[in-house]
């Protein structure tokens, strides 16, 4: 029997659903840092194991790691989970391409459509990437259901089947379920 792959997997944004992400994959034993740009927030998640803004009650695990440093987060990831409010999408992804490299995954957990352009926020990681692997992950779940290990699922959806077995495998659990599928923009909508 092999033992199970580990990667390196990087989470950006430090809201409720980006918490749980992040905790998730460094539960599952993949090394995990999870990106804040509020470094007053970061501190204080590192030293309490709780995202007090967002989730509290809620003890990370002692793995995940934590960085303000956009550059230090994403350049050795296998697998960046975006968690970016939509305002901020564009910006926040345009700051890490200095730092990609053509063969990472990326998944944009984020719901909504950009206000100026009327673009997907999948469109916005292929434009201001460049990089082939994207994903969306979209519900049924609620950050503080999946916090609390009650049985919870999710789609990753991608056109590419290595994005959709990777994230399967950096977030399955015994209580949160990945389901995959082709049809990016039917579940992002």
């Amino acid at each position: 029997m092999t033992s199970p792959q580990v990667f390196r997997v990087a989470v950006l944004g430090g809201g409720s659903f980006g918490t749980v992400l992040a905790n998730l994959a460094a539960e599952n034993g993949h090394t995990t840092t999870l990106w804040l740009r509020d470094e007053a927030q970061l501190e204080d998640m590192q030293s309490s194991r709780e995202n007090s803004r967002y989730l509290p009650g809620f003890r990370l695990s002692d793995s995940l790691l934590f960085s303000h440093d956009l550059g230090a987060a994403i350049e050795s990831a296998d697998v960046i989970f975006v968690s970016i409010p939509s305002k901020a999408f564009r910006t926040v992804m345009n700051a890490a391409k200095p730092f990609l490299r053509p063969e990472q995954i990326l998944v944009s957990t984020t719901k909504g459509i950009e206000k100026e352009s009327f673009a997907l926020m999948s469109e916005i990681l292929r434009e201001e990437s460049g990089l082939k692997k994207i994903g969306v992950l979209s519900g049924p779940n609620l950050a503080k259901e999946i916090a609390a290990r009650m049985v919870s699922g999710t789609v990753i959806a991608s056109t590419q089947p290595d994005v959709r077995e990777r994230v399967h495998q950096v977030l399955s659990s015994r209580y949160f379920r990945v389901f995959a599928n082709s049809d990016v923009y039917g579940v992002e909508l």
